[in-house]
């Protein structure tokens, strides 16, 4: 394996496209954390959070910001007969996207093989191609644990709608006062909503609020000169304190300290 490029946990705004007609000379694989649109034969999709897709080389890219903030890990890297077929033997679908559930072990290899790869270590090439090859191993366990029907039948059509309200937690996060009003979309009691969210995405629905509010405000902390009042407001909290409490818990530093190493 040959590694180009990477990144890890990288956020863009609402402009953010991927147009690539004819795809690049390398492969690419994304693991998606936020909601996106992809085009595939020219029909736009929306995709779920807690996805991934592997692009060979060559083929056709697009992909976008769906609502406000789109984040992903990403790497470009190239593979020879021998990595090919090790993909092969993993069962690793190529050129869809996969939802794939909780990705929070495979974003953790993804960040060690990124701090690695771009570390001074003169063994660093190395080590993040054994974080690779980890990452495809990992990736192909996982996929292939899911539950076949977790859902029933019955329920495919509130799986629908179930999308649609995550979607809306990440488009439009101060828009979110509380579970008892998402379940109330649904006609559903709050115990039971939560566990039916937490069956289909893998993550509890108040851990995607609390994300979708974290991610909205180092967006506006990054892009704006907004007072931390005016993100609390805009990002769906009831004063700037709540905010500064759980960005610190999340992020291991203030807003303001966010601000200032990003803007």
């Amino acid at each position: 394996m040959q590694i180009y490029s990477m990144g890890y946990n990288n956020s863009h705004g609402r402009d953010f496209v991927i147009d690539r007609p004819k795809g690049i000379n390398s492969w690419l694989l994304l693991l998606i954390k936020t909601p996106a649109v992809f085009l595939f034969d020219g029909v736009e999709t929306i995709v779920r959070a807690n996805s991934f897709i592997i692009y060979t080389d060559s083929i056709t890219q697009y992909y976008r910001t769906y609502g406000d903030i789109y984040t992903n890990d990403w790497i470009h890297f190239n593979v020879d007969a021998e990595d090919k077929e090790l993909i092969c033997s993993l069962d690793l679908p190529l050129n869809t996207v996969i939802y794939i559930g909780d990705i929070s072990e495979l974003s953790e290899i993804m960040k060690n093989m990124v701090n690695e790869y771009y570390s001074p270590n003169a063994y660093r090439t190395d080590i993040a191609i054994l974080y690779l090859k980890m990452l495809l191993i990992k990736l192909s366990v996982q996929l292939h644990s899911l539950p076949k029907n977790s859902v029933s039948t019955k329920d495919s059509q509130k799986i629908d709608k179930f999308v649609r309200i995550r979607a809306k937690i990440y488009n439009v996060p101060q828009n979110i006062p509380d579970v008892d009003s998402l379940a109330a979309e649904l006609s559903m009691s709050r115990s039971n909503f939560q566990h039916t969210y937490k069956k289909i995405f893998g993550t509890n629905v108040m851990s995607d609020i609390i994300m979708s509010r974290l991610q909205r405000s180092k967006y506006l902390l990054s892009t704006t000169n907004l007072t931390l009042g005016s993100i609390a407001e805009q990002c769906g909290y009831s004063n700037e304190f709540h905010l500064m409490r759980q960005f610190k818990e999340k992020f291991g530093m203030t807003p303001t300290e966010y601000r200032k190493i990003n803007q």
